[in-house]
């Protein structure tokens, strides 16, 4: 158990937050994603029997439109490898860097999605420094997704560095598989209705009555409207466990 409180220890707040009432999942960096899209309404009659109904209903921007305006950053020492231009004219925001150093690396915290080589890109140590950096985001930089990519064929020592990702790809890659991952990637990390399903689910599947439910998704969105701070929220919802 002490393994456990330690992890999500790290996972900021809200993980913990839902860790207590929840007891088995997080949604984080979800649900805070959906906070800086909707901080600014206002929480009008609502039943607060789901968090999706909440979120369609004070919808004011296309979600496909939302997510391109998530950051992409692509760190590889060989970045005509990827349709930079195409993506950039199909509206991601995008910014390609051949060379990261472990010294200062701490700019990888303002991208939603990053691809990442695992040679050639680290200055300290072209070959292994891939890993290292991988190592030290993935630590310190938990909501950045990350695509690990590499050029080569077959390569077993690949194996650790792609356990690190949430998700893997080869280089060249052409602009239609481009774009589908990542807007595949961004749906299912940042798009607010997905996340939304996602946390009525796991309420749906929690140990908590209707009741309980249905206060939870008040207080968060009392939260996402601005009215309630974390704080608050975690106190309105502790009283939840089980």
């Amino acid at each position: 158990m002490s393994q456990f409180i330690a992890f999500w220890n790290g996972s900021g707040w809200l993980a913990n937050f839902f860790t207590v009432v929840l007891g088995l999942f997080t949604v984080g960096g979800g649900i805070f994603s959906i906070s800086k899209w909707v901080k600014t309404l206002s929480v009008n009659a609502n039943d607060y029997s789901n968090l999706l109904s909440y979120i369609k209903k004070r919808s004011r921007i296309e979600d496909q439109e939302y997510l391109k305006r998530r950051k992409i950053a692509v760190i590889d020492d060989q970045p005509e490898n990827y349709p930079v231009d195409y993506l950039r004219k199909r509206g991601f925001d995008l910014t390609t860097y051949e060379e990261v150093s472990l010294t200062d690396y701490s700019f990888i915290k303002n991208y939603d999605l990053i691809f990442m080589d695992v040679t050639n890109v680290v200055k300290e140590d072209p070959q292994r420094g891939g890993f290292e950096l991988i190592k030290r985001v993935r630590a310190e930089f938990k909501e950045v997704v990350i695509v690990g990519v590499s050029s080569k064929r077959f390569d077993p020592t690949l194996t650790e560095f792609f356990k690190m990702c949430d998700e893997q790809s080869r280089t060249p890659i052409s602009e239609q598989e481009c774009e589908n991952l990542i807007t595949d990637l961004l749906e299912k990390n940042f798009s607010p209705l997905n996340i939304a399903k996602d946390i009525d689910q796991m309420l749906a599947e929690s140990f908590l009555s209707h009741g309980q439910n249905k206060k939870i998704i008040k207080a968060v969105t009392y939260f996402l409207n601005g009215s309630l701070n974390d704080e608050n929220l975690i106190k309105k919802n502790i009283r939840y466990v089980a």
